[in-house]
């Protein structure tokens, strides 16, 4: 199962993303789900890096991911994002065994 939660300020924006696992449904290499969620991530991080020129912090390997988003927010910043995060909510809605997305709301997270 992969998991994905999405951190958002008391105000909506996205603070932080966090996916963990693997879908299993099938080999390593060869997980439709999992190439799809990676997919996803990395078009994040690109979008991010060289369209907002808003780097993310933290990491992204093989089965996780633990990306802060820099605050304040860009708008274009917050539109790859929030497209990102429109992907993943369709694939855990089309892929339920697979995929897990929640989203939590923390107060007094600013990063």
């Amino acid at each position: 199962m992969i998991r994905v939660r999405l951190t958002r300020a008391a105000d909506g924006t996205p603070t932080r993303l966090e996916v963990t696992g693997h879908a299993g449904r099938g080999a390593y290499g060869e997980d439709i789900v999992c190439a799809a969620v990676s997919a996803l991530i990395e078009t994040l991080t690109l979008g991010l890096t060289h369209v907002s020129v808003q780097p993310p912090r933290g990491a992204v390997d093989p089965g996780e991911a633990d990306i802060a988003f820099l605050q304040p927010m860009s708008p274009e910043t917050r539109a790859i994002v929030e497209t990102m995060v429109m992907g993943l909510k369709d694939l855990a809605r089309s892929e339920p065994d697979a995929v897990r997305f929640n989203t939590v709301r923390s107060a007094n997270e600013k990063l």
